[in-house]
Formats: structure tokens, C-alpha cells, sequence
């Protein structure tokens, strides 16, 4: 053509011109609506992490219970909620003893009798051996006789192996798989036998707890108290005990109001950014352990883009400040956070006193639970105003079907607007092909003339 462009070049150029007005609006409503969207998803998540955490306070925060014993060589102490907290005196005396039995041959290859029965006997299950079955060639060596035993012996509770002594002899080892002297070893042989002698005594355990003697057929003593579990280690030496102290775990506690206060931070600091238009990023992050670097949280970041999405919904902000209102009434006791170390700075943020909090689970747990956990606590209040927002088809569930439904018209809007570009193409394109063509022959016939 006379510009040096072809009918396709005019055709992209004037769609392109024609296109880009709705290519721009589209476009910002899509990253308008997938903004709004990842806010959502992103105070969603803030607000199920603070009911985790109210939870968490609600449920056994305040009846963790830890166990210690002043020797821990003797035992390990495991205890739950339900043990009673106080200090008991234990004496162990004996722990229990698994039977070991031996017999000596001139190596592993020594052939074993061709008749006679060999009976093993553990708490009542029996396993009969009868050598003229197990050995008619008289093949039969002392390594078959371990491996039969081990084929044969799943229900009675006996292991068999071979000691090697260094000088091709060895001993055949009969080793009951559980302690106690009701899983000893009992072994009928006619013919003389091979001879067992026992290298371990079966024997229970046997303690004293606060004085009261006790006997385990193993050294795992489950419920020995409730709540309270023993695993015996070592026995003392005469004239020894140790002490077992159960008490209030208030490291489980602190750690369970530093979660609450940590999520509640995160909460109020998303809320803030995602309702205000600012030029920076606005961290989230705890206030707690901050004087230590290795404690300190992973701040999570609210992106510039993201800064003032939800500024026009009036929910969140009456969310923000729901929250913020239920903090200041005191609970049914009469005790509110402030007793506890817990005040708000005047961006709503909680700061907590780490050692004013442990003073006062020292002083009164029981009382510091009630604030929280009572009928008009601090957990019923804020779960009360935080589920309407989570729950199923609540009100973040509308909000973020309403703006998938949003984006679905939106697809098909793009969708007719690109097909609608395709059929303007292809009806510019005919145009400029058919001015082209006449053109061009125009350009010919004018030849004619010189």
C-alpha cells in the first residue's frame, strides 16, 4: 500500500486502538477483584488462627501439668492433666528382670538328639518339640534347633539366639520377650536335657511410693498414681529415695497467652493495613520476645498493593473495634487483663508483661483460667464476635463467592470482548485487502497511459 503497511498491519493497528480502553478496565477490575480476594483469604486465615489460639486457652492451656523427680537416673516421670499435684517419695528397690536361660554346646553345628521331647512353658502357652519329628535323619544341628524355636514360638513369648564364645563353642540363649516373674522360663527335657542354667532371674519390679509397696511385671508402670506414669530405670542404693513433684505447667500456660496475644496483634495489624491507603508496607509481627532476635517471629507483610483494599468495607473496621471494646470490661470475676500483664497500646495492640503474668498464674491459676474461660470470658466474647465472620457461609464466605462470581462474569465479559475484536480483524482486514486490491489496480491501469 501507499504507506508502506499491508491490509493485516491497518487491520492490528485500528483493532488495537479500538481494544485498548476495555483491555485496561478489564484488566483493572480483574487485579481489582483478585486484590480483594487475597485480603480475604488473608484475614480469613489471621481470624482462624486467633480462634485456634482462644482455643487453645479454653480448652487445657491452664490444667497442663508437669512432673519432675530429683534423681533422674531412677525413672522418668510422664503426667497428665488429671494427676494431683503434689510431692511424692519413691524407693525403688528392684527392677523387673526378663529370664535368660543357657545351655552350652561345642559349636553351632552340633547335631541335637533324634528322639525325646523338649517342652518350653511361659505363663501357661506351651511349645512341644519332638525331636524323632523335628530331626529323623539326625542332620539336626543346635543353629535348626534356634531357628525352629524362633518359627515356632510367636505366642509364648521366647526369643533364641546364639552366643559365640571365641573358641567355636557356644551358648544357646533362651530370652523371654517380657519381664516378670509370670514370663519365666520353664523347661521340661527328658533324656537329662541340654543343661539350661538361668544367666537373668525373671523378677517384677517392686517400689515404694509415699511408703506404700508396690509391684510392676514391668518397669513401665502406667496410672501408678492418675495422671501420673513411671518408668523405672534404676534401683536405689540402700538408705536412697528420690522425689516426684506434680505440679501446674506454667510454661505451657505463658506459652498459650503469648499465642493469644501474638494472633491478636497480627489480627489488629492486617485489619489496620487492609482499611487504610498508606505508601508503605505495614508489618505484622509479634510484640513478644522481641529483646531476643532467635524468638522473635517471622513478620508476615501486608504487600504495598494490598494496603487500603478493604478500605470501603465497613464490617472489617466494626470488626476492629468490637474486638478492641471487649477487652475492656472486666470478666465474671472481676479480674480483667490488665491484672494479668496484658495492656493496650493506643493503636490497639496488646503488650504483655511476661513476669507480671507469672506472678499472678503463681498466685491464683485457677482464677487467671476463670477470666479467661468463664461464661462471660475473654474466650466466649471474642469467639462470639470473630464466628460470625468464619463461620461456614458466613460473612467472608459472601464476601469471596460474591467476588468469585464477580470474576466468573468478568471471564466472560473478556472472553465476548476478545471474540468481538476477532470479527472487527477480520471485517478490517477484507476492507483494507479490498482497497489494497483497488488500489493496486488502479496503479496499473494508470501505467497505460505513458
Amino acid at each position: 500500500m501507499i504507506s508502506g503497511m499491508s491490509a493485516a498491519q491497518w487491520a492490528e493497528q485500528l483493532v488495537a486502538v479500538e481494544r485498548s480502553g476495555k483491555d485496561q478496565l478489564y484488566s483493572t477490575r480483574k487485579s481489582d477483584y483478585q486484590a480483594e480476594l487475597d485480603a480475604y483469604k488473608l484475614l480469613e486465615s489471621s481470624l482462624k488462627q486467633m480462634t485456634a489460639d482462644l482455643d487453645a486457652l479454653g480448652d487445657d492451656a491452664f490444667n497442663a501439668k508437669s512432673g519432675t523427680i530429683s534423681d533422674e537416673s531412677i525413672a522418668k516421670v510422664t503426667v497428665a492433666a488429671d494427676a494431683p499435684a503434689g510431692n511424692y517419695n519413691l524407693k525403688v528397690n528392684q527392677l523387673a528382670q526378663a529370664n535368660q536361660k543357657s545351655a552350652s554346646f561345642a559349636s553351632e553345628d552340633a547335631l541335637i538328639p533324634t528322639s525325646g521331647i523338649f517342652e518350653l512353658e511361659v505363663n501357661g502357652e506351651v511349645l512341644t518339640i519332638d525331636f524323632s519329628v523335628i530331626n529323623p535323619s539326625g542332620t539336626g544341628t543346635v543353629s535348626g534347633l534356634r531357628d525352629y524355636i524362633n518359627d515356632n514360638a510367636a505366642d509364648l513369648g521366647v526369643q533364641a539366639s546364639l552366643m559365640r564364645k571365641g573358641d567355636g563353642s557356644v551358648e544357646l540363649l533362651l530370652t523371654a520377650k517380657e519381664a516378670g516373674t509370670a514370663n519365666q522360663i520353664q523347661i521340661n527335657q527328658d533324656d537329662g536335657g541340654f543343661g539350661f542354667t538361668d544367666l537373668v532371674a525373671a523378677q517384677d519390679a517392686q517400689f515404694e511410693l509415699n511408703g506404700v509397696a508396690i509391684t510392676s511385671a514391668t518397669n513401665y508402670v502406667e496410672k501408678v498414681i492418675d495422671g501420673v506414669d513411671l518408668e523405672l530405670t534404676e534401683a536405689h542404693k540402700a538408705g536412697e529415695s528420690s522425689t516426684i513433684s506434680v505440679g501446674y505447667d506454667t510454661d505451657k500456660t505463658l506459652d498459650s497467652v503469648k499465642d493469644f496475644v501474638s494472633s491478636y496483634n497480627k489480627l489488629m495489624s492486617e485489619i489496620t493495613g487492609l482499611t487504610q491507603s498508606l505508601g508503605s508496607s505495614v508489618e505484622v509481627e509479634s510484640d513478644i520476645g522481641k529483646e531476643d532476635d532467635e524468638d522473635k517471629e517471622e513478620a508476615k507483610k501486608i504487600e504495598e498493593d494490598q494496603l487500603g483494599v478493604l478500605k470501603g468495607d465497613s464490617s472489617i473496621r466494626m470488626l476492629k473495634n468490637r474486638l478492641n471494646n471487649a477487652l475492656f470490661p472486666a470478666s465474671d470475676n472481676g479480674m480483667r487483663l490488665s491484672d494479668i500483664g496484658i495492656e493496650l497500646d493506643r493503636n490497639g495492640k496488646m503488650k504483655l508483661d511476661e513476669e507480671k503474668l507469672e506472678k499472678a498464674l503463681k498466685s491464683d491459676s485457677a482464677k487467671v483460667q476463670e477470666m479467661f474461660t468463664s461464661t462471660n470470658g475473654y474466650v466466649n466474647r471474642l469467639d462470639g464476635i470473630i464466628d460470625p465472620f468464619t463461620e461456614r457461609n458466613g460473612f467472608i464466605d459472601t464476601k469471596q463467592d460474591n467476588l468469585d462470581s464477580r470474576m466468573e462474569r468478568l471471564e466472560d465479559d473478556m472472553t465476548r470482548h476478545d471474540y468481538q475484536m476477532q470479527q472487527a480483524y477480520q471485517r478490517y482486514l477484507a476492507q483494507f485487502t479490498a482497497m489494497e486490491q483497488y488500489i493496486n489496480s488502479m496503479n496499473a491501469s494508470a501505467g497505460l497511459f505513458y
